[in-house]
């Protein structure tokens, strides 16, 4: 019943926090511009014609009235038709979801283990050089700008040293009706410098939040009773430490691997990878509202329920947190 009442809570929260997101976005985009002058030919398009344009998309009603036919239409699964590409905006952003969601998933693959690695190694040795360096290392990694971290790649791998592609998706493959780069060389290749943009500040995240649980059960009793029974430094961190901090690591790679679908807008940007990202900066530049809409929703969707995974998890794992909730 515990475990139940925590689902029940996530959702309504989850509910809520969807309503929050479609109005300030609603209102947000309704705001930036006028998306007929993007539509219609400005030099030779009349009043009228201008005038037919804004009644044609709806845009004459006012403006909560448009949001409450919004609100009716996606109860309905319908996001509308795309100003400029003229396909229905839901399709066209499940178009877009494989090239996001390979980018995020070979991302955290090199994050998650790099990063718990790099943990498990600092605390065990901590206040040495490796510590150090670690510690430093990642409060760099944590400080720097994505757009910043993601031109230096582009510099040092792709205009000096020429090793990698600049930007671009490179070839694909087509698996389950859906084009996916992960299956070709080239495709794996131009995916490098982008993952590695989005890689780079989990692993500093996640080898900081490693280190400290590694000293936290280095230092528990338990752990001093292996050493007494003469078990190898080796055994006790990966039989012993590594199990006890899994679940706060566990929780961290769910959180960020949401961020990386919901946020790796600029990333996306400055590599020209075609995701999720990209189309909803473009779908801004020329106010095309019913995909931004459509965007915005699925990655708050996206967000929101890997967030309520993470916490039914956590709440599984750790009999604690049904308590409290």
């Amino acid at each position: 019943m515990a475990l139940i009442s925590v689902a029940l809570g996530r959702l309504s929260q989850s509910v809520l926090l969807l309503f929050a997101m479609s109005l300030i976005g609603f209102i947000g985009i309704h705001s930036i511009g006028n998306p007929v002058f993007n539509i219609v030919n400005i030099e030779t398009a009349t009043p009228d014609d201008i005038q037919r344009a804004t009644i044609a998309l709806g845009l004459d009603q006012p403006v909560w009235r448009q949001y409450a036919l919004f609100l009716d239409n996606v109860v309905h699964g319908n996001f509308g038709t795309s100003y400029i590409y003229h396909q229905p905006a839901l399709a066209l952003v499940m178009s877009k979801l494989p090239a996001t969601l390979e980018l995020a998933c070979v991302a955290m693959l090199v994050a998650a283990p790099a990063g718990t690695g790099v943990g498990l190694l600092a605390g065990r040795r901590k206040g040495g050089l490796f510590d150090r360096t670690a510690l430093r290392s990642s409060v760099f990694a944590l400080s720097i700008p994505s757009f910043w971290l993601s031109m230096m790649l582009i510099l040092l791998g792709a205009i000096l040293t020429g090793w990698f592609p600049s930007g671009g998706r490179g070839a694909t493959a087509s698996f389950m009706g859906l084009e996916w780069s992960v299956l070709t060389k080239d495709g794996l290749w131009h995916m490098i410098l982008p993952a590695l943009a989005l890689a780079i500040p989990n692993i500093a995240l996640i080898a900081r939040l490693s280190r400290s649980g590694t000293i936290e059960v280095e230092s528990l009793d338990f752990t001093r009773f292996c050493r007494a029974k003469g078990l190898s430094p080796r055994r006790i961190l990966f039989r012993h430490t590594l199990p006890n901090i899994s679940v706060p690591i566990m929780t961290i790679i769910g959180l960020q691997f949401g961020g990386m679908l919901a946020f790796a807008v600029v990333v996306e940007s400055i590599f020209s990878w075609p995701g999720v990202g990209k189309l909803l900066i473009d779908s801004i530049q020329l106010l095309d509202r019913p995909v931004v809409m459509a965007t915005l929703t699925f990655i708050s969707v996206a967000f929101i329920a890997l967030n309520a995974f993470v916490d039914l998890f956590h709440a599984v794992l750790d009999p604690r947190v049904r308590l409290a909730s």
